[in-house]
């Protein structure tokens, strides 16, 4: 058996956000203790060339630290429902009817998760046949729920019986923090094998190196709400100040 510590929910330069180039992110999840990164492209930029040369990217680009899962972050038209999906080998599409698409994605055998589901109240566009179709929801997600998690997602998960996901929601080092999913994989820290581990819920989401659900309520969840709520108010302090240093 081969640990796993997984960062979840990553974006490279090949999404129209993204800042960091594949091998740098290699290189900097790998110092900070990943085996892996799920990486999470958004759809928009993407079709089925450009979705295979980005695959043959990730493979080359793992060799340079931790091993690169190739993965897409598919949104409907509106742009409100996202949902990442991992180990499906075909391009799903741009801009699908969401039920469609998770038909499609459990129908390649990919692993489908449903992102930062209080964002517009993206949860709400979905019916419960949808739901049934996702492998999981994200319960906190670095870039919109700060230090803890959402207790609109921890909701939908215990109601859809959906197992919790973290999710960095990587595309700047503002959105470096201990998340991950950790657990244990049959064979090398390799894609396949990542990949397996996902689709048997062999990984449990974590947070500090501990279970990520501990900061869902009680004192640990107010610490870090109380956290959050102090650099969020630092951050604007010094983009207030460097705005006012340039006039």
């Amino acid at each position: 058996m081969t640990a796993l510590r997984i960062a979840p929910h990553v974006h490279s330069t090949w999404s129209y956000d993204g800042r960091w180039a594949l091998e740098e992110l290699a290189r900097a999840f790998a110092r900070r203790g990943y085996a892996a990164v799920l990486l999470a492209e958004h759809d928009r930029s993407f079709d089925a060339g450009h979705w295979a040369a980005y695959r043959e990217a990730c493979a080359a680009a793992s060799g340079h630290g931790a091993v690169l899962v190739p993965g897409i972050e598919y949104s409907d038209a509106e742009n409100r429902v996202h949902v990442p999906v991992w180990g499906a080998e075909p391009f799903l599409g741009r801009g699908r009817p969401t039920a469609d698409l998770l038909a499609d994605a459990r129908a390649a055998g990919g692993v489908a998760v449903l992102a930062h589901p209080a964002r517009r109240d993206a949860w709400r566009a979905l019916a419960p046949e949808a739901m049934a179709l996702l492998d999981g929801v994200e319960v906190w997600n670095r870039k919109y729920d700060g230090w803890a998690p959402s207790a609109v997602a921890l909701e939908l998960s215990r109601r859809y019986e959906l197992p919790p996901f973290v999710g960095l929601d990587f595309h700047t080092a503002r959105q470096f923090f201990p998340l991950a999913l950790s657990g244990s994989g049959e064979g090398p820290a390799d894609v396949e094998t990542v990949l397996a581990a996902l689709r048997a819920g062999a990984l449990e989401s974590t947070a500090f190196s501990g279970p990520a659900e501990r900061f869902a309520h009680g004192p640990a969840r107010s610490a870090a709400r109380t956290g959050e709520l102090a650099r969020r108010t630092l951050a604007r302090a010094v983009r207030q100040a460097r705005a006012a240093a340039r006039t």
